[in-house]
């Protein structure tokens, strides 16, 4: 998973790098001190509120989530097959986060956002049980609040009209709550094993950083 998400966040960067250079010259542009949009991550899409303090510094505000959904299967880490076969995770988010974004230098384009998020993430992890045409399942849950979140963010230039923006950071967490939540009959026969399951599922899923891609446009006034 980690290759993949290497290779997506190359591919657009690239591409969206190209667009936001052809979208947001270095000419002279007026000041916005507001700005108002959408962006998509893999957290879900989100409605972000920006209060621009002065060139170099803004404040935005962000909520969003994404309603249950499957995890494509290229997404996934490969797992013990000796532990875990037929994997298959759905997950859900909600979260809200403050962020403070400054841009050092004095290409506005580049910058660094520094923030907070408060929401949860829930991912139901469902894999081949230990009797014949049973399952096993698991709710791998992120509650612990609040978050920190830092990330390294090109575009969304504190100007009039629209803006485009790409951002790449980590969400650092205290991990993931792993329940099992298959049937009873499993985990008394087949308590140890499910137990190395678990092991197995945070070892590969609940990761205590997570990394986030989003890219965004917004309107400034």
């Amino acid at each position: 998973m980690k290759k993949l998400f290497s290779i997506l966040a190359a591919t657009v960067m690239f591409v969206a790098t190209s667009s936001i250079v052809q979208a947001q010259d270095d000419g002279a542009k007026e000041f916005a001190e507001y700005s108002a949009g959408v962006a998509i991550s893999p957290f879900g899409p989100s409605l972000n509120l920006t209060y621009n303090i002065d060139a170099k510094n803004s404040i935005s505000v962000g909520f969003g989530g994404a309603p249950e959904g499957d995890v494509p299967d290229g997404l996934l880490p490969d797992f013990d097959p000796l532990l875990l076969s037929e994997v298959s995770v759905a997950g859900s988010s909600s979260w809200l986060g403050v962020f403070w974004r400054h841009r050092p230098f004095e290409n506005q384009n580049l910058g660094f956002n520094l923030g907070m998020a408060s929401g949860q993430i829930e991912n139901n992890v469902t894999a081949d049980g230990f009797h014949e045409g049973e399952t096993v399942s698991f709710s791998v849950n992120y509650t612990e609040n609040p978050v920190m979140y830092f990330g390294v963010s090109y575009g969304s230039k504190p100007v009039k009209g629209i803006q485009v923006g790409l951002d790449l950071g980590v969400l650092s967490t205290g991990g993931a709550h792993i329940q099992y939540t298959g049937e009873a009959e499993e985990l008394e026969v087949h308590g140890d094993d499910i137990a190395d399951q678990i092991a197995e599922i945070n070892d590969k899923l609940a990761w205590t950083m997570l990394p986030n891609l989003q890219l965004s446009v917004s309107y400034g006034f």
